[in-house]
Parts: C-alpha cells; structure tokens; sequence
C-alpha cells in the first residue's frame, strides 16, 4: 500500500512539477543562446541591431527572473499541495484511505522533499550551463584545472577538508529543504485546528515559528562565538578554524532540533488532532 501512495502522490504532483522543470530548461536554453550570441558579436566586433539588442537583454532578464521564480513556485505549489490534500475539503478523501494518517503524511513529506531536491539540481545545473556559454564552452575546463585545485589547497590552507565540506554543504542543503517544507506543514497543521479562518490562522502561527526560529539562531549565532569572531582582532585562518568548529557545528545542531520539533508538531497533530469541519 505504501508502494501505491508514493507512485499516486508523484503521479498526482508530476504534471505541475514537470512543467515548471521544463520552463526552467526552456529559459535556461534561451538565456544561454542569448549569452553566446552577445559573446559572438562581440568577438567579430560586430553591433547587434536595436531589435536585436533588445532580444537578447530581453531573454537575459526573462532566464534571471526564471531564476528567482523557479523555487518560489515550486516551494509554493509543494505547500499549496499539501494544505490542500491534508486539511481542505480533498483531506476528506486523503483520511478515507486505509492506512495511518501519519503514513500519508510521510509519503507527502517525502515526495515534496525529492521535488524540491531535483529543483535543486536543476537550479545548479542552469548555473552552470550559464557560466559554460559565457565562457564559451570552456567553463568545465577552467572550473576543473584553475577553480577545484586552487580551492582544494586554499581550503587545506585554512584546516578544511574538501570531502568534509562539500559533505558538510549537502547535509546542510538536505536539513533546509526539510525545515522550510515542515516549516509550512506545521504552520498548516496548526491553523487546521482552528474552526474558523484556518489559513489565517496558518499563516499566523507561520509568522510565528518564523520569528521563534530567528530569535533562536540569533542566540546560537551568540553562543557559538560568531559575532566576537568577526570583531575580534584574529587572524583569516584561526577565524576559520573557529567558524569550523563552532558556528558550522552549532547550527546543523540547531538545523536538526528545529526538524525535530517542527516534525514532532505535525506528528502530534495529524495523529490525534485533525480537524476537518
């Protein structure tokens, strides 16, 4: 039944999903073409047309509001999604099925994650095929001899490890993706309870967490020695060292409380508090 879940949740969510994939791509393919048609021009000494000139900033701005776009949609869809499967009129028919409401919860937790991580690859992935057509097919080339080994000793220079930090940055990347979905899904979850203004309700008990979890990471920011690292009088590498081995620790610490306690209030409340009226 779990199996059926997943690949009814995917299939449910899929068609938007894909779609704003595939916007991405296609303004990545234009804002790409856009950028290796102006280094062209300017290669030959050529000047572009005023109807072109205006194509191309055209098709650069649309690949960068593209940008911002993509992950706001999808974020918001992912949310949207779940409110309305969980706690709209639809909930009905979600808590109808014949499994635990804490499962249905799990198998929407986790197909929003692994959308919002492809999003990512693909945000990455545009990136990068930008940076490749503005240096003219050579970015890989250049990222690969002059970026990556020049990193790696700056890197062991400083007390880093390569392997550790980019572990370090997918470990991060994976807890934000969770804490910004339960973030919404808590949120929700509370303003359910209310028998009016529900999604008022959401919102505010949002605004609440959110201001909550910012006054916390300000105190661990405190405790961990941030702010007297960066007025005090040290050195680049002891400041990084520090920054190693307190402030990155603290706040994947803190990342993994804040999952936690956002999880263990959706928990409590799908498994015994839903309210449908």
């Amino acid at each position: 039944m779990l199996g059926k879940l997943f690949k009814y949740e995917f299939k449910n969510t899929a068609k938007v999903m894909l779609l704003i994939y595939a916007v991405l791509i296609v303004t990545t393919c234009i804002g790409t073409l856009a950028l290796r048609s102006t280094i062209r021009f300017d290669s030959i000494g050529a000047d572009p047309s005023p109807v072109v000139t205006m194509l191309i900033v055209g098709a650069i701005i649309l690949y960068i509001l593209s940008l911002f776009a993509f992950f706001i949609v999808t974020y918001v869809y992912m949310c949207m999604h779940f409110y309305k499967t969980m706690y709209s009129a639809q909930g009905y028919l979600t808590h109808t099925l014949p499994v635990k409401q804490l499962t249905t919860f799990h198998v929407k937790l986790a197909t929003s994650f692994v959308w919002m991580f492809i999003a990512l690859l693909l945000f990455i992935g545009s990136v990068f095929a930008l940076l490749n057509s503005v240096t003219d097919g050579e970015f890989w080339q250049i990222f690969s001899q002059e970026f990556i080994t020049g990193f790696d000793s700056e890197l062991a220079a400083m007390g880093f490890h390569t392997a550790g930090l980019i572990a370090q940055f997918l470990f991060s990347t994976v807890l934000s993706c969770l804490t910004y979905l339960l973030w919404v899904f808590a949120s929700a979850s509370i303003g359910q309870l209310f028998s009016s203004n529900k999604v008022l309700a959401s919102v505010v008990a949002g605004i609440i967490l959110y201001f909550i979890n910012q006054t916390l990471s300000l105190i661990v920011l405190l405790a961990s020695g941030y702010f007297n690292t960066i007025f005090s009088g040290s050195d680049a590498n002891s400041e990084v060292a520090l920054m190693n081995n307190s402030l990155l620790s603290a706040n994947n610490i803190y990342a993994i409380l804040v999952v936690i306690v956002l999880y263990s209030i959706c928990n409590v409340i799908v498994r015994k508090h839903i309210n449908l009226e």
